[in-house]
């Protein structure tokens, strides 16, 4: 079963505590920090993540949407919300056969729209826990293994290994 999460970008920044405290210095700097999260997060889930901005109250906003390190970034165009945008990807993504559409937000009116749409819905504090044991799980893995199967020394061939020798001594 695919899985695809929708993030209210804006609402997560204002939930999650180390957010909070980055976006005091730089709201870009928060937006960046919640998109590389995630970014980890599909890495380790396997899961689809899209994540929407406001932007409904930038004069000439046209809307955007790019891909930063596999997940999505969406920003809205001027006199549209996020959650205008996230109600139109979740009648986009919802019905498509062998898919779970999850929307994280803890805005209870949105959970509900979304809900009602066909959506399941994940509050802010759920969704930061689940990557906080993501991430600590990836950590773990990578405690787990081996220095030699990290080195990359460690992973060539006996004929690689040769051909890369005689290169070093030719200098």
């Amino acid at each position: 079963m695919k899985r695809v999460l929708i993030v209210d970008g804006y609402n997560i920044v204002n939930s999650w505590p180390e957010l909070v405290r980055l976006k005091k210095r730089s709201l870009q700097a928060a937006r960046d920090k919640l998109v590389e999260l995630l970014a980890n997060y599909a890495a380790y889930t396997g899961q689809e993540v899209l994540v929407v901005f406001d932007a409904h109250h930038v004069k000439g906003a046209l809307g955007s949407q790019e891909n930063v390190n596999g997940v999505t970034v969406v920003f809205s165009r001027e006199a549209e919300t996020a959650d205008q945008v996230i109600e139109r990807m979740v009648g986009e993504y919802v019905g498509v056969p062998g898919q779970e559409v999850y929307v994280a937000t803890s805005d209870w009116i949105e959970q509900r729209i979304v809900f009602g749409r066909g959506a399941y819905r994940i509050p802010a504090r759920e969704l930061y826990t689940r990557v906080e044991e993501a991430l600590e799980k990836m950590k773990e893995w990578e405690r787990e293994q081996a220095p030699a199967e990290r080195m990359l020394e460690e992973r060539l061939t006996e004929r690689v290994r040769r051909l890369l020798d005689a290169l070093r001594r030719r200098k």
